[in-house]
């Protein structure tokens, strides 16, 4: 039985799972899962397998790590992942890691991108005399900017 505004679990074509927190839910806490549509208020900690969306109308204050991220929304936190898409409609701030964005015209965003490199690539990196070596982060670009 599903009890309305509340997360409901939809099967995916491919076998996996979808779910979607409604834009009438407030929810705070930790969710780990595959895929992931907020629609409403979420404040805490995402951890999932696949990709979380954040609707046009949602608040999302979280620590986030995901394969993909589209951000449609209001978003304040970190996200850590593969794809980090920020729609014309996102306002984001804070620390985000990713291996490809993308910022649509008409996104707000202020925060700090990093991008990480593969341990194959880090190794490939010619050592430079008195700068310590850097394991995770290839570059660092800390911008404050409406796109």
């Amino acid at each position: 039985m599903r009890i309305p505004g509340s997360v409901a679990d939809t099967p995916l074509a491919a076998g996996g799972r979808e779910s979607t927190l409604s834009a009438d839910l407030n929810v705070t806490g930790t969710i780990s899962g595959q895929d992931l549509d907020v629609l409403g208020h979420f404040e805490g900690e995402l951890r999932l397998a696949g990709k979380l969306r954040t609707g046009g109308a949602s608040c999302v204050k979280a620590v986030v790590k995901a394969k993909a991220v589209e951000i449609e929304g209001e978003f304040e936190g970190e996200v850590r992942a593969d794809s980090l898409h920020l729609a014309p409609t996102a306002r984001a701030r804070g620390t985000f890691v990713a291996k490809r964005l993308v910022i649509e015209e008409g996104a707000v965003f202020h925060g700090a991108v990093n991008r990480e490199q593969t341990a194959s690539a880090a190794s490939a990196v010619p050592a430079v005399p008195g700068v310590p070596p850097t394991a995770t982060v290839e570059e660092t670009l800390t911008a404050s900017a409406a796109v």
